[in-house]
């Protein structure tokens, strides 16, 4: 997906961001996903790797991910606690945490929910450290692929600006979240002779390593079924 969930596969999508950003065109074809650009790092076709506060023991294939670590000529890891990449990176940059930086998430309607630092750099009881996006930013500088986002206000603008795809699918998709009639073709799972539906969600406290030193916090979380 391009910007505010457009399909790289549409013309108009990939005009429109083209745009938006000064240029002629865009590249048509997808991008490797997360396992296709593990399998490259393994197979030689990547020599350097950038991770961002990812546990390899979150990906798919923990064994294959460690690999790919180790195969690369260069490793850079974005990180707030000791981890298997930070171990193994040649560069460890410090990134600010969720409260000490401004951000926005995105929630399960795909909606924006935009949020200010909770912890402002004279409440810290630490060194301040810079947020990812401007870690990324001075990283993009470093190699002349100037990205013109120092800052979260910059980056919302753009993408205000960008605006949200919209098509057929996604007003549908907007009425039914919104209580109205669900989505064209679309109908709740039904169970046969034998089977169930199961539903679940992601538990508020898993393992995270955000948890790392604070027992009483851990200690309070549901065993996974």
């Amino acid at each position: 997906l391009l910007p505010g969930a457009r399909p790289v596969s549409d013309p108009r999508a990939r005009d429109e961001v083209a745009r938006a950003w000064g240029l002629a065109e865009l590249p048509a074809a997808a991008g490797r996903d997360t396992a296709g650009i593990i399998d490259a790092a393994v197979d030689g076709e990547l020599s350097a790797l950038v991770v961002g506060g990812v546990e390899v023991a979150d990906l798919p294939d923990p064994a294959r991910a460690a690999q790919a670590l180790d195969e690369v000529e260069f490793l850079v890891s974005l990180e707030l606690r000791p981890s298997e990449v930070t171990d193994r990176a040649d560069v460890v940059l410090p990134v600010s945490a969720v409260a000490e930086k401004a951000g926005t998430f995105l929630n399960w309607e795909g909606r924006a929910r935009p949020f200010e630092a909770a912890l402002k750099p004279d409440q810290m009881t630490r060194r301040h450290v810079q947020p990812d996006a401007r870690v990324l930013h001075m990283l993009a500088d470093a190699l002349d692929v100037h990205l013109g986002l120092p800052d979260v206000r910059t980056i919302r603008g753009e993408i205000d600006r960008l605006g949200q795809w919209e098509t057929e699918t996604s007003a549908d998709f907007t009425r039914a979240a919104g209580g109205g009639s669900a989505p064209t073709g679309s109908s709740a799972p039904q169970a046969g002779k034998g089977e169930a539906v199961l539903a679940g969600h992601r538990l508020l406290l898993d393992q995270g390593r955000l948890q790392d030193g604070d027992e009483a916090l851990a200690g309070t979380r549901h065993p996974a079924r």
